[in-house]
């Protein structure tokens, strides 16, 4: 067979890589560990497949990046061209080199004038696999690349749906479940961030996967612009899976020795359930992915203008709310959009980042110390990529718009995209900012981006999102490298841009601009299958949810914000005393949780009704559990539903309790289970598990928290 393996193993998976005939490494195997002595040689000859009629002569398979130079006859995972020709290629592995926690593999195709080194790592705390590639321009003149996927993965025989997560502004994070199919199946984001529409992560199901039983086989891409998942069924049998960067027309061309490295791609499966595979997920980014200091900081209550103010500015109302807030136990106070330049709404003064003299005579430090005096940090909201025509920036420079020469550019939130690809234009920025940063004590910035990319090309004439992106990179690394103690938001109309690559510099995730806490409840729950709780930024917000209309009970939307990162987004000096009361009070049973909770595995369970959205946050040593049920709808049954609670320890005595801030509202029954009655009971773990509890009966609109705590 003249093959070559390559083997990764973690604490219960394994990744086996072949290489045959020394051409590019495939995927043979991405399961449940082999054997430590198994004979790989007779298992590559066991999967062999044959070579059917009707075909090539040689076999078709999905390599890393499959290659129509070796007779692949669907969807490349790499286009390239030099001049006017397109090249095929056929590379053969030339060296793979033995690392730490994983594999490099180096490639070349020395007709084609080009090299490849594939990188496969792996996590084994979190059992999470990491993949990128990176390709060198080895001939003598100019190289397109037209595409490059980061890797092409085998579908699993046994995978037989998609969980995919899209949706729009202020209803971001829909998940959907549906059939794989036979046709091809393409997700892609074309706007310059990673995009409401298509989250920048995907999972395969086998059918009848839940909870806690089943596997699923998952993937995200670290990449904040944009990209693409394919999902084929390849012609002679089998199908592929390629992720990676979307590259537009003419946006990598590389010079003679250039190379360009694709965003990386990570890995995970289950062979239990979406929880486990959550909780690999919440691991990994907490160990590799978050800034360093991260895990050092507690989750500190937030306070945000924006619902409370809007672009009103008055400087004795904002120190009214500044008291009130801290009143109620907040510790960090923010200041929304309107306090910079010309800005009084949206039409104005994006570019020009120095508080707005006529509102801050003194500049910000006279309200930011107000906060201090306190007890609170002061943070501060900044769009610093975008840029109205209303501004003295444009006025000053109207060609560091992205822009296409001689075509008229359509507004989106009357602003334009800067183009931090251009080096000018990140140092401009950086001076601003950092002007702000040590002006006054600012511990927190709210970044955040409004505007999709159109016209998206540079200086040069070239596509220039891929640029841009790397150029945010860059001015996050600089801003944190001067100020290491400062945490940053990532935010973009809401949940435009929640991905691992602005994790790796920001500490948390404006999820939407919706805090309705019923349409809340579903977006979180997608947001949870990927991205740790702490990163989830989830405020109470007025009575009237401003993107929905609906009106909601302060105990709901309070409960709703424990499973986060806690914030508070509403007029809190209009705060009845019992409002105020009980919200005080849900601050400090978030002050008391939050050590665990930030560690903890957070997910939504089944629950056996649709009607009803369950949160289970399980603390790591198993001890304290946390379970939110809120009534999204009216159920079909006039019975509640059995709740089997996953993840206990089998042997432990559990309490189990209504929380007294959150109980489950009496819904007029002839008599109520222990959970309606408000009874607190003990059980072991493997009851718990197994066999369940009733849920209360609940309201539509309404939600109770259950406490469970190990003796």
């Amino acid at each position: 067979m003249n093959a070559r393996f390559f083997r990764l193993d973690g604490t219960a998976d394994s990744q086996l890589w072949i290489s045959e005939a020394s051409r590019m490494p495939r995927l043979l195997h991405w399961g449940a560990q082999l054997p430590a002595g198994e004979d790989l040689e007779a298992l590559a000859r066991a999967l062999e497949a044959p070579i059917p009629q009707g075909g090539l002569d040689v076999a078709e398979f999905v390599s890393w990046l499959p290659e129509p130079g070796r007779g692949f006859a669907d969807l490349p995972g790499l286009v390239l061209r030099r001049g006017d020709s397109h090249l095929l290629t056929a590379f053969e592995l030339r060296e793979a080199v033995s690392l730490a926690d994983g594999w490099r593999f180096e490639l070349a195709d020395p007709p084609s004038g080009v090299a490849l080194v594939l990188w496969l790592g792996l996590d084994a705390g979190s059992d999470t696999f990491s993949l990128r590639s990176e390709l060198t321009n080895t001939g003598a003149d100019a190289l397109a690349v037209d595409a490059m996927a980061t890797v092409c993965l085998p579908l699993p025989d046994e995978a037989d749906e998609r969980l995919s997560i899209g949706g729009t502004w202020s209803h971001e994070f829909r998940e959907v479940r549906e059939p794989i199919g036979q046709a091809t199946w393409l997700r892609e984001a074309r706007t310059g961030r990673s995009s409401h529409h298509a989250f920048p992560g995907l999972t395969l199901l086998q059918r009848g996967t839940g909870t806690s039983q089943g596997q699923a086989w998952s993937a995200q891409i670290e990449w904040s612009g944009n990209h693409r998942t394919v999902l084929q069924r390849v012609r002679l049998g089998g199908g592929q899976w390629q992720l990676g960067e979307l590259l537009l027309p003419g946006e990598v061309v590389l010079a003679p020795g250039k190379r360009h490295i694709t965003p990386a791609v990570h890995l995970r499966r289950s062979a239990c359930g979406l929880r486990a595979l959550s909780a690999g997920w919440h691991r990994f980014v907490r160990r590799r992915v978050l800034p360093p200091q991260a895990a050092e900081r507690a989750r500190r209550v937030q306070f945000n203008t924006w619902e409370a103010t809007y672009f009103d500015h008055d400087p004795v109302r904002l120190r009214a709310l500044a008291d009130a807030a801290a009143a109620l136990g907040v510790e960090r106070f923010v200041l929304d959009d309107g306090w910079f330049g010309g800005r009084r709404d949206d039409r104005a003064g994006l570019g020009d980042w120095w508080p707005a003299p006529e509102l801050y005579p003194q500049g910000l430090r006279p309200l930011a110390e107000h906060c201090r005096r306190l007890g609170m940090q002061f943070g501060l909201w900044v769009e610093p990529e975008g840029v109205n025509v209303d501004s003295e920036l444009y006025r000053a420079h109207p060609d560091w718009a992205l822009q296409v020469a001689g075509r008229v550019q359509p507004l989106g939130r009357h602003q334009y995209v800067l183009d931090l690809g251009r080096a000018a234009v990140r140092e401009h920025l950086f001076s601003q900012l950092i002007a702000l940063l040590r002006d006054a004590p600012i511990d927190f910035l709210k970044w955040d981006m409004n505007r999709d990319f159109t016209h998206e090309a540079g200086a040069d004439g070239r596509a220039g999102v891929r640029a841009h992106v790397a150029g945010l990179y860059e001015l996050l690394a600089q801003l944190r490298a001067a100020f290491p103690q400062l945490e940053i938001e990532t935010c973009a109309s809401g949940g435009g841009r929640a991905d691992l690559g602005m994790l790796r510099h920001c500490r948390r995730v404006w999820v939407s601009d919706c805090n309705d806490p019923l349409e809340r409840q579903r977006m979180q729950a997608a947001f949870l299958h990927f991205l740790p709780p702490e990163v989830m930024g989830s405020h109470v917000g007025p009575r009237e949810s401003h993107t929905t209309g609906r009106e909601s009970a302060l105990a709901l939307r309070t409960l709703n914000s424990l499973f986060g990162h806690f914030g508070i987004e509403a007029d809190v000096t209009a705060l009845s005393a019992d409002d105020a009361r009980a919200l005080r009070a849900s601050i400090e049973v978030y002050k008391d949780a939050r050590t665990w909770l930030g560690n903890a595995t957070v997910t939504a369970i089944d629950v056996g009704d649709a009607a009803v959205a369950a949160t289970l946050a399980l603390s790591g040593d198993g001890t304290r559990a946390w379970l939110s049920l809120v009534a999204t709808e009216r159920s079909r049954s006039a019975v509640p539903s059995v709740l089997r609670i996953p993840g206990l320890a089998p042997e432990r005595l559990y309490d189990v309790r209504m929380h007294p801030l959150w109980p489950a509202p009496a819904r007029g029954l002839k008599h109520g289970g222990l959970l309606d009655r408000g009874e607190a009971f003990t059980l072991r773990g493997a009851s718990l598990v197994q066999t369940g509890i009733r849920m209360p009966a609940m309201w539509p609109g309404s939600g109770c928290l259950v406490a469970l705590r190990a003796q």
